[in-house]
């Protein structure tokens, strides 16, 4: 009896293992449009990807305004940004470099910490540091402008926004969760914007100007700011688009908020289950789901189409407007059949 008592449990907990496994919330659409097939291979595989760009095993890089550059930086530096057709990366001591297109290294400094993100405007580098510090430098003069120590972090959401030059201003996202803004002449702080105030992973993921609003987004709240007002949405946040006077929110659980600049709640589209990796748009809104999906809505969530990605999304992804570059290769989105 004993014996049979055992095998009735075993039994009923290998059918309830079964039914967990059966019941998993995942994305599957009720139609696929067509299939993504990829158009060739990229020289290596990306090992690394941030907000302005990816860098492949052989050190070369992507960025989001011009795609695959004929530009290498030096094995174990990580890209941080790409302007004024410079790239700027930095080792993880905090050895900053900036090179020219031509790979010629215009400027080279020991700033002695790690570096979370920057920016450059003629002269002038910005930076945000991984204690939570920021400063601007003149790269000319070799000289501070600059520098202020935030408060201390404990964790951080590694999609960090670079310092935002806004006429003559500078808007410094905080791993804190804040907007320090400071002007580019007397470098004075004019306002400390707190748009986040949670204790970790709080940091400012996007940073942009948009219909003369300052909107900025931590992982989980999404602020817009103008000289008059500020508006808050607090929302799961995977990815932002920003598209003319539009807000386009991809969330952690599956929707597509569209909102206008001030945040206003304009339409919103969800798909059961759908775990968004990242957004691109062109002719139509594209986003990439994980499970092997690409889904392709037009700018008023009023349609969707879904296609098959060759593979589930494992490896480290980069996009830029009309680009999706994954692992080793690389699909152009007018190519979408």
């Amino acid at each position: 009896m004993n014996n049979r008592f055992k095998i009735i449990v075993s039994i009923f907990t290998l059918l309830v293992l079964m039914a967990g496994c059966s019941s998993k919330s995942v994305f599957e659409p009720k139609k696929v449009s067509g299939y993504v097939s990829f158009d060739g291979r990229l020289p290596a595989a990306i090992v690394d990807v941030t907000r302005s760009g990816a860098t492949l095993e052989n050190g070369q890089v992507i960025t989001k305004k011009e795609g695959l550059l004929d530009v290498y930086i030096p094995k174990g530096n990580r890209f941080l940004n790409y302007a004024q057709k410079m790239v700027i990366y930095t080792t993880p001591k905090g050895v900053l470099s900036i090179k020219s297109k031509d790979n010629k290294v215009e400027f080279s400094k020991d700033f002695k910490k790690m570096i979370a993100s920057a920016n450059l405007k003629g002269d002038i580098l910005t930076l945000v540091f991984a204690d939570n510090s920021i400063m601007a430098y003149d790269i000319k003069n070799n000289r501070v402008k600059f520098s202020k120590k935030l408060d201390d972090i404990s964790a951080l959401d590694a999609r960090m926004a670079a310092p935002y030059y806004l006429g003559k201003l500078i808007v410094y996202p905080t791993l804190d969760g804040r907007l320090v803004i400071v002007d580019d002449k007397n470098y004075k702080v004019l306002r400390d914007i707190v748009v986040s105030s949670k204790p970790y992973f709080n940091n400012i993921i996007f940073l942009s100007v948009l219909d003369n609003k300052l909107v900025a987004a931590t992982e989980n709240r999404v602020i817009s700011i103008d000289p008059k007002s500020v508006s808050f949405l607090d929302v799961g946040v995977k990815d932002i688009i920003f598209l003319g006077p539009r807000v386009f929110i991809f969330t952690k659980d599956g929707k597509i908020i569209l909102t206008n600049s001030a945040l206003k709640r304009l339409k919103e589209k969800k798909f059961k289950f759908a775990n968004f990796s990242t957004a691109i748009f062109g002719q139509f809104i594209y986003v990439i789901e994980k499970n092997g999906y690409l889904i392709a809505t037009d700018k008023d969530l009023i349609t969707a189409n879904v296609y098959k990605l060759p593979n589930e999304i494992e490896d480290l992804m980069f996009t830029t407007n009309d680009t999706l570059y994954y692992g080793d290769k690389y699909f152009k989105l007018n190519k979408i059949k």
